[in-house]
């Protein structure tokens, strides 16, 4: 992947940043979609074509190919008989898979916080008198962002892909299902206000 990281990550840009000055151009009249769904985000690390949220299930669609890429390199660096030069290009492959998917992860949380920046503001427009519903003292911040949780989602998925053929031990099925409720929960309560995603 040859995108451009970008060092203004959510955590370090200025709450009052508009959409504008964050490289992301939002016509006033469009309305703000909600979060995808656990479904939505599956079926785009499934390959499919996706129509709306494309900002978060775009990246996200692109996690897969990295942990392969991962899994691929740390099974060359486990095994006894890998020579030198094979080594040596596993280690560099494993570092670029990580720091893609550290890439894609900060491409969807800040499609997030675009998305709740501008909503913050829609509700001052309305509202100009009360304080917006996600400046409440009751907000939980999460421990993960929904970059990390897609990112897991994707690994626990491509580690099923490359199982399939044992259908008799899959605890990531389980584990992949868990975390897809997980995530409906938690993208249902960004979107009430009830809780933020980290760095917000």
């Amino acid at each position: 992947m040859n995108a451009q990281h970008d060092h203004n990550t959510p955590e370090d840009r200025p709450s009052g940043t508009s959409d504008s000055e964050s490289g992301v151009e939002i016509p006033e009249w469009a309305p703000i979609e909600p979060l995808p769904s656990s479904e939505m985000v599956l079926a785009a690390i499934a390959g499919m074509v996706q129509v709306t949220a494309t900002a978060i299930l775009d990246p996200a669609g692109e996690f897969v190919e990295c942990q392969r890429q991962y899994r691929s390199a740390l099974a060359v660096l486990n095994q006894t008989s890998a020579s030198a030069e094979q080594m040596k290009e596993a280690a560099a492959v494993l570092a670029s898979a990580k720091s893609d998917v550290d890439m894609l992860i900060m491409v969807i949380d800040e499609s997030v916080a675009d998305r709740l920046l501008q909503r913050r503001k829609d509700r001052l427009h309305m509202r100009p008198s009360a304080p917006p519903a996600d400046s409440a003292p009751n907000v939980v911040v999460h421990t993960e962002s929904v970059g990390m949780i897609a990112a897991r989602m994707a690994e626990l998925w491509e580690r099923l892909v490359a199982k399939a053929s044992d259908l008799d031990e899959l605890p990531e099925a389980h584990q992949l299902c868990e975390l897809c409720a997980a995530y409906d929960a938690f993208a249902a309560e960004i979107e009430s206000g009830r809780r933020l995603p980290p760095g917000l």
